[in-house]
């Protein structure tokens, strides 16, 4: 059983409790938070809501000079000694399918795999095996680039692009533009993109927590 006075200071310190984080909400610092955390969800709802382009590129090399070969790699007729093969897997992150009308025409800005010159490519072709397989899609030479062409991108689709090349390179990439899509970069996942919000902002606030704290006991 309690005594009268057990209660009492049971309730006084419930009182003191709600009222300390009372104050530590209303004040600038918890304003501040709030504030912060309502635009950061905002922002992060808003940013996958969208159609979310990006791309990943994967390179082994088949076959080197360097090595006592016992098989060969013909292209098209061709025997190569050194010889590259990039992967190139273009998918959507975000929360809304794309649409290939979208998407810019060749001649403005279309969704491309930039390859360099230097990278001497070979031969090319879109990977069936791991496109997904709702998608109609082809590759399209344009230039020195490879234009992809689809109907709908949904999100989880991916779009896969083998690129066979003569000579190693780190500048192979996928550019251009559609509509609601800022830019195509290079691959994120949501896990690693809600990883550093969370560490991003937690650190923040605590940070401000401490600072308030600190501030609170140096008035007393």
């Amino acid at each position: 059983m309690f005594t009268r006075q057990e209660k009492a200071k049971e309730r006084r310190f419930f009182r003191d409790m709600f009222e300390d984080v009372w104050n530590f909400w209303t004040s600038p610092t918890g304003a501040f938070i709030l504030a912060v955390s309502a635009i950061a969800l905002g922002y992060y709802q808003f940013y996958i809501s969208r159609p979310i382009l990006r791309y990943e590129t994967n390179t082994i090399k088949l076959i080197s000079s360097e090595n006592a070969n016992e098989y060969a790699v013909d292209v098209k007729g061709k025997k190569y000694a050194d010889l590259y093969l990039t992967k190139v897997y273009l998918y959507n992150q975000g929360e809304q399918a794309l649409s290939g009308a979208d998407v810019s025409h060749i001649g403005h800005d279309p969704i491309r795999i930039e390859v360099p010159k230097a990278a001497q490519m070979q031969h090319y072709n879109l990977d069936n095996d791991e496109t997904t397989e709702a998608i109609s899609a082809e590759v399209v030479p344009y230039g020195e680039d490879l234009v992809l062409n689809f109907d709908f991108l949904n999100p989880d689709y991916q779009y896969v692009v083998n690129i066979l090349h003569e000579k190693p390179t780190d500048g192979i990439k996928v550019t251009g533009s559609a509509l609601n899509v800022n830019e195509i970069t290079k691959a994120i996942s949501d896990r690693e993109l809600k990883n550093w919000l969370i560490w991003g902002l937690g650190a923040l606030y605590l940070l401000l927590i401490v600072r308030y704290i600190v501030k609170k006991l140096a008035k007393h």
